[in-house]
């Protein structure tokens, strides 16, 4: 599944976001030998893949298959930052706090 430029974008800047809120320090790039890939290497040099099959889910290897976001980045949190407690994650917009969808 080939996807394009802005949607690799928005994964890097997630997976760099997370690496940023647990306190690791490293680099998400795209794998330059699969076009449905991240490399996620840390300062100590150690590297994951991250790879998307659409609705497969991710793989994170060598770790396996997860079937959305929530669990991958559960895995890397695991991987990366054992220490860090587990906490929850909110991605993508939010509704107004206050704001009643329902009243007219």
């Amino acid at each position: 599944m080939r996807h394009d430029a802005a949607w690799h974008a928005r994964i890097s800047r997630v997976l760099s976001g997370a690496l940023r809120v647990w306190g690791v320090r490293g680099t998400v790039t795209r794998d330059p030998a699969d076009p449905d890939a991240f490399v996620v290497v840390t300062a100590s040099g150690s590297a994951i893949q991250v790879r998307h099959h659409g609705a497969g889910g991710w793989t994170v290897t060598p770790h396996g298959r997860h079937a959305g976001l929530p669990g991958l980045l559960r895995r890397l949190r695991e991987d990366l930052a054992p220490d860090v407690p587990a906490g929850r994650l909110v991605i993508g917009a939010q509704p107004l706090l206050g704001r009643d969808s329902g009243a007219r």
